[in-house]
């Protein structure tokens, strides 16, 4: 029998949080940065395209940890990372 441990606060708030698609690719804004690791990675585990999307292009840090995810089996959430990457250089000017 194996026991496992509750989920986390912040687990907790992050999945509240994706269960509507809507809210959460509208809070993003006001989103602590703090918040951001996590819930990402919630989003990439549980599948949240839409809001995945999102977030790597609001992504306040200058570096996204893709590489780590990619040790996940989740080909189509990396290229949904992906496709926000190319939509958020899409969005920037060039010299």
């Amino acid at each position: 029998m194996s026991i496992q441990s509750p989920p986390t606060l912040l687990e907790l708030a992050g999945r509240s949080l994706l269960s509507d698609k809507s809210r959460a690719i509208l809070d993003l804004e006001d989103l602590p940065i703090e918040l951001f690791p996590p819930l990402f990675v919630e989003a990439f585990s549980r599948g949240h395209t839409e809001v995945l999307k999102k977030m790597v292009q609001a992504w306040p840090f200058t570096c996204l940890p893709l590489g780590t995810l990619m040790r996940q089996p989740q080909p189509e959430m990396l290229r949904v990372a992906l496709d926000g990457l190319d939509m958020l250089l899409a969005q920037q000017d060039r010299p």
